[in-house]
């Protein structure tokens, strides 16, 4: 009997012990996990609103900032005021004739001159799960989503029977122009309006370039920008003239070589509202104001949306040779 009581005492406390395992055990894991779940809204509200990490792929910033560095930007600046002349900065740049139209369909209006692309019948013909892996869909014909405010295009492509392309077809330059709105992405679907019975072939292009850009900001807001002979020219609204601006940040290579690549019948610009006019460091060699222009209508467009705004160039962190803050131009 008393053998008995003895198991029966050792068993309750082997069950203690593992209880009591088991509730230390729990508790260092809901630990682990409450605290990387802190880390990671830290993380979040960091890299969203005050500073957040980048690398800088090309020349177009040289000697200021050189490729395969990585810098950090200042988003707090800009949460709490507004981008200044000289200041260098991340942002996405418009969508211009460098970046390919997402996917192209053809639709047919109805009698009444109503088309509809369908959003979803883009994903249902694959796997959608394996679309949505970044590095998988690379391998598959996968199509990217549409997004609120990307943009399309849509022009005629059969009238009273098919023509052939250097015959009747509008061309893409002529094509009807618009933005997804919200209502269509909520809706699923997008709706054209044209002639009754009509196809049409349609383009979808983001509504800014997929990538970052780091430039330098030559004008604000009611600036006027001169290029001419190689130099740069403000004009601010307290001045009643052009002022060569003295680019002290340009090395010799692009110093007085500020010209176009595309012949304009411009080289003045007035910065509008909420915009800003950029330029690389690099001159020879930067993708900015100067080379911008839309997909398929070829409208110049020189000014960067200060929504697309990420911030401003703070230090470059890597290499450990190199690390330096980076002063904003005084312009």
């Amino acid at each position: 009997m008393k053998e008995i009581d003895k198991k029966t005492k050792v068993t309750k406390e082997s069950d203690k012990g593992l209880k009591f395992i088991a509730k230390e055990v729990g508790l260092f894991v809901a630990d682990i996990l409450y605290n990387a779940v802190i880390i990671i809204l830290l993380v979040v509200l960091i890299r969203s609103f005050l500073i957040s990490p980048f690398r800088v792929i090309g020349s177009s910033m040289a000697d200021t900032l050189h490729s395969n560095e990585f810098i950090l930007i200042d988003k707090l600046s800009y949460n709490l005021g507004e981008p200044d002349r000289g200041d260098p900065i991340v942002f996405r740049p418009p969508i211009t004739s460098k970046y390919p139209h997402k996917f192209e369909e053809a639709i047919t209006t109805n009698d009444e001159g109503i088309g509809i692309l369908d959003l979803s019948e883009l994903r249902t013909s694959k796997n959608v799960v394996y679309c949505e892996n970044n590095l998988l869909k690379s391998f598959w014909f996968c199509k990217e989503g549409v997004d609120e405010n990307d943009l399309i295009y849509y022009r005629p492509i059969q009238q009273n029977g098919w023509k052939k392309d250097d015959d009747l077809e509008v061309s893409w330059k002529n094509a009807e122009q618009r933005v997804v709105t919200k209502e269509e992405i909520e809706d699923n679907q997008i709706i054209i309006e044209g002639e009754p019975d009509q196809s049409y072939s349609l383009r979808i292009y983001s509504s800014t370039g997929p990538e970052f850009f780091v430039k330098r900001i030559i004008g604000v807001p009611g600036d006027v920008i001169r290029i001419d002979n190689g130099k740069v020219y403000l004009k601010t609204l307290e001045d009643d003239d052009f002022v060569e601006l003295e680019e002290s940040y340009l090395n010799s290579e692009n110093r007085d070589r500020t010209y176009f690549t595309q012949k304009l019948d411009q080289n003045t610009f007035t910065v509008p509202e909420d915009s800003y006019f950029a330029l690389g460091d690099n001159r020879n060699h930067s993708n900015d104001s100067r080379s911008w222009f839309a997909p398929i209508t070829q409208e110049f467009t020189p000014f960067v949306a200060e929504s697309n705004i990420s911030g401003k160039v703070l230090v470059v962190l890597w290499p450990l040779s190199d690390i330096r803050f980076i002063p904003s131009g005084n312009l």
